[in-house]
């Protein structure tokens, strides 16, 4: 993927970049766009549309696609926030660009999108375009993320901080590179990372929108995750990354949890997890693993696994399905305490 980005199918001109990590998706559009263009803000060779624009007029498109750009040279069109409305006026642009041999180009970034997506299906299935997805990251992909920026910095990391830090990050590459540049900027020019480095700067980072919402399912309270789900969801969370942000919690939970059923003090079993559990919730973490009995922990790791294969295969209305699973495992908390 990587290097497909670096150097494109040459035979390619509409690209789309879509994915839960819209992060990532971000990231891979703008190198695109610069693959293309020196100048992204250049009026005469880049136009950029939002979605809503092209459902209003689906002839704009094709227009911006074949307008000589001033003082020649390659023609770029940015669309974003674009929803499944522009598929047809796509079709039509890069059918009237190829008749023209326009030397244009589009990319065109996205959210998730299912695989019935005609967007989607339209860019898969025609010679000039390509679908690019963005997922999350995992801990292996996170590391090599973070282990590039401190090189590039010139910056030091010892293994197990790397894996610390690998699993403090989360699903948002975007947020993720903010997180590696605040511990650059900690550990200064030439410097070296340490595993209490990492928790002291990544780790103390306060509980976020989705730390919130995790937490507030695990303790079974409904009101506290009625109002962290409506900030997490104004922040601009994406429903793949809570269930998954909520499996890894009750996995933790599960070992400790495990560890606790074969006589080992919970002081001990929860000493083991890396990364440790940050100080500010760790009083709410002992007390989820005290009070949810193991076979509830597997019950909603079942639900939780469910839930992300609905979200990956069946078009189901994300936020309402990642919602309800939300609340079904809070509610199983609610009525162990009845």
């Amino acid at each position: 993927m990587e290097g497909f980005i670096s150097d494109p199918d040459p035979s390619a001109r509409a690209f789309l970049v879509y994915g839960p990590d819209t992060g990532l998706a971000h990231e891979r559009a703008d190198r695109l766009i610069r693959r293309f263009v020196d100048d992204p803000s250049d009026p005469f060779r880049v136009a950029e549309l939002a979605g809503a624009a092209i459902s209003e007029t689906p002839s704009r498109l094709a227009d911006e696609l074949l307008a000589m750009p001033f003082g020649g040279g390659e023609r770029l069109v940015i669309l974003r926030d674009v929803n499944e409305t522009v598929s047809g006026a796509l079709e039509s642009a890069l059918d009237a660009a190829g008749a023209a041999q326009s030397d244009a180009y589009v990319v065109i970034e996205a959210g998730n999108l299912t695989a019935r997506s005609s967007l989607r299906k339209l860019c898969e299935s025609r010679s000039d375009a390509v679908a690019l997805p963005c997922y999350p990251d995992d801990e292996e992909g996170r590391a090599r993320m973070a282990r590039g920026m401190l090189q590039e910095a010139s910056i030091r990391i010892a293994p197990e901080a790397l894996r610390t830090l690998a699993e403090f990050l989360g699903d948002d590459r975007q947020m993720n590179r903010r997180e590696v540049e605040k511990l650059i900027l900690f550990a200064g020019e030439a410097g070296e990372v340490s595993e209490d480095d990492v928790i002291a700067c990544v780790g103390d980072s306060g509980t976020t929108s989705l730390d919130e919402t995790v937490l507030a399912a695990a303790d079974g309270n409904i009101g506290n995750l009625d109002l962290a789900l409506e900030r997490f969801w104004s922040d601009g969370g994406e429903p793949i990354s809570l269930v998954r942000a909520t499996q890894r919690h009750f996995q933790r939970m599960h070992r400790v949890s495990g560890l606790m059923d074969r006589g080992e003090a919970y002081e001990s079993a929860s000493k083991r997890l890396r990364p440790p559990v940050f100080w500010k919730v760790a009083g709410r973490f002992q007390n989820q693993c005290r009070t949810w009995p193991l076979h509830r922990i597997e019950l909603a790791l079942d639900r939780l696994t469910e839930a992300e294969l609905a979200l990956k295969t069946t078009g189901t209305p994300a936020r309402a399905a990642c919602g309800r699973t939300l609340y079904a495992i809070a509610s199983m908390q609610r009525s162990r305490r009845a």
